[in-house]
């Protein structure tokens, strides 16, 4: 996977993670390409090919595209060579971009022709291709989304919850999340769900299970792995794989080690188990 990764700048960094750009990233795949929940959304510029992304029963085909929330497993694939610059965004970040598509964006792939002008991406395509230095393709798409910043489209608040969600690592009861900032649950899930694109239970959940994945490196068993991080048992802890992942607990675990970018990303390689 012919994969690098950068840090944006210090002025991005609250709404962007990071840059990745890659070229031919399913280069000899014999094997399946996903992006596994973890809240992050991506930006992807694309400038070879049109990416194919497979999820829960929607099948999308596009170049540049916007991968929104997602609590679904995301399956990668296409034709020919795919190519490009995506910004994994924080949870929050598209607000800063492109105001009030976040909720249309969730659970979906939307091509960026859907999000600004056709002619700004076509430039955006075109420039980056004629591009040979990675960091010069890296920069381009860092001062397009310099010059779209809007800091007024944030809720500072909604971004304190979700610090509060991820630092208990989703095991967090959303009624007493909102007494903590003195409003209803109501309320939270109302401001939650238009700043996030999804309900403060459901980004919990998806913490938690990519923390439950994680926490299997230090554990003997599932069974204990469930108990400390808050699952009824472990029939309940298999059933949140299934539903977020469509695979189980040990078909996905064993990939970890195999998959050098899941580590710091969603990005996993699923091969088959030896």
């Amino acid at each position: 996977m012919a994969l690098r990764v950068f840090k944006p700048s210090q002025l991005l960094a609250p709404y962007v993670e990071a840059f990745w750009d890659y070229e031919d990233l399913l280069e000899a795949q014999s094997t399946s390409l996903s992006i596994l929940p973890d809240t992050a959304s991506y930006l992807c510029f694309l400038y070879q090919d049109p990416l194919q992304t497979v999820h829960r029963t929607s099948v999308y085909s596009t170049r540049s595209g916007l991968a929104g929330f997602q609590s679904y497993r995301s399956d990668l694939g296409g034709f020919g060579r795919i190519s490009g610059v995506s910004a994994r965004l924080t949870v929050w970040g598209l607000n800063a971009f492109r105001r009030g598509v976040i909720v249309d964006c969730a659970e979906r792939r939307v091509d960026c022709r859907d999000l600004f002008p056709g002619y700004v991406v076509e430039r955006i395509e075109e420039d980056i291709a004629r591009l040979k230095v990675v960091e010069e393709r890296v920069s381009y798409i860092e001062r397009f989304l310099l010059s779209i910043l809007n800091l007024q489209h944030e809720d500072k608040l909604i971004q304190e919850a979700c610090k509060v969600i991820r630092h208990s690592k989703g095991n967090c009861r959303i009624s007493a999340l909102a007494s903590h900032f003195e409003l209803s649950k109501r309320t939270l899930e109302r401001r939650f769900y238009h700043h996030i694109g999804a309900t403060p239970k459901k980004y919990a959940r998806v913490i938690r299970l990519r923390h439950t994945l994680l926490e299997k490196t230090a554990r003997s068993s599932w069974a204990d792995v469930a108990l400390d991080m808050g699952y009824y048992d472990q029939s309940h802890m298999i059933h949140d794989f299934m539903e977020l992942y469509g695979y189980s607990p040990e078909t996905l675990h064993p990939q970890m080690p195999v998959s050098p970018t899941f580590s710091f990303s969603g990005l996993i390689n699923l091969c088959p188990v030896q």
